[in-house]
């Protein structure tokens, strides 16, 4: 994972003072969560994925 990549990463998730405290700690858990979301499964076929709430229809 690049700096700027990680640097977003930290201030999305507001763990600027954390990193400044533990800057392996945080670097090492960021990549294992962008490891662990490049493993879900992804489906081709758009008919297998969940329909959000606001898509569904009312009744």
């Amino acid at each position: 994972m690049d700096d700027a990549t990680l640097a977003a990463l930290i201030r999305a998730a507001g763990l600027e003072e954390t990193a400044r405290q533990f800057p392996d700690d945080v670097r090492d858990a960021l990549a294992t969560v962008a490891r662990q979301r490049a493993n879900l499964p992804r489906s081709s076929d758009p008919t297998l994925e969940p329909t959000p709430a606001y898509q569904a229809p009312r009744r």
